[in-house]
């Protein structure tokens, strides 16, 4: 197979598709209040996911319980993600981490789905499997996020960083201790001979994650509750500030 090729981009639209129509169908036929149990069971089909692929993973290897275990970003989070879910109320800091971490590795690898170019068919159950599981983190999020069950904030912001530096310390065990060859890909980059080694992408993966809570917060707040002006309102207070700077907040506060 190949990435853009045809069942890729076959299977990417239907995906999309039902992605869109069943948060739609949550949205307007289930409450609220009731939204945690669709996440649950959400959560609950992406773990069963996860446990079959990495056996498939494993068999395809040595079949020793090392090779079961995540030596990957996406794979750690296909467990991360479902599990806190499960365990986690939303809105609280490992929520966010989840939410996110999850999501960000849910779309790349829906988009760029490196590993199908290995097999000569989508509906292998290896390939098939491995895409199923990233899509199912992507729309946990878009349900998540869409239905108002998880409210993302600036305030739970370094949640991220610190699940992204235990990540790191996950890999370098990997790598040191277990003799995994490339856990979290600390060893060689994502894609072969490009820059996308992990830092680069840790600080990628930072500013997306910012972009996107600021549009977030653009979309369901008023300007003068963005995180983003009551910051500069924090710092005028404490500091002096240039005059462009100050017609900003002269801008948002009227």
């Amino acid at each position: 197979m190949e990435i853009f090729g045809l069942e890729h981009i076959i299977y990417f639209v239907v995906a999309v598709v039902l992605m869109i129509a069943l948060t739609i169908i949550f949205k307007v036929f289930v409450k609220k209040e009731k939204m945690y149990i669709v996440m649950k069971i959400i959560a609950g089909f992406g773990l069963v996911l996860m446990v079959i692929y990495r056996i498939i993973v494993s068999k395809s290897r040595n079949g020793t319980f090392l090779d079961f275990l995540p030596d990957t970003y996406c794979s750690m989070m296909g467990f991360i993600m479902p599990i806190i879910v499960l365990c986690f109320k939303p809105n609280t800091k490992v929520f966010q981490y989840a939410m996110f971490a999850g999501m960000i590795g849910g779309l790349l690898t829906l988009c760029y789905p490196d590993f199908i170019v290995y097999f000569d068919n989508i509906f292998n159950i290896h390939p098939f499997t491995g895409l199923l599981y990233h899509t199912n983190m992507l729309f946990m999020f878009i349900v998540a996020i869409s239905t108002g069950y998880f409210v993302p904030t600036f305030k739970n912001w370094t949640s991220v960083l610190i699940g992204l530096a235990f990540m790191v310390v996950v890999g370098e065990f990997g790598n040191s201790v277990l003799k995994q060859s490339n856990n979290m890909y600390l060893n060689a980059p994502l894609i072969s001979n490009t820059i996308f080694s992990w830092w680069f992408v840790v600080i990628l993966f930072l500013v997306l994650y910012t972009i996107i809570l600021q549009i977030y917060e653009m979309i369901t707040l008023k300007p003068n509750e963005w995180s983003v002006v009551k910051m500069f309102k924090y710092l005028k207070n404490k500091l002096v500030l240039p005059k462009k700077m100050k017609w900003f907040l002269y801008f948002y506060n009227n």
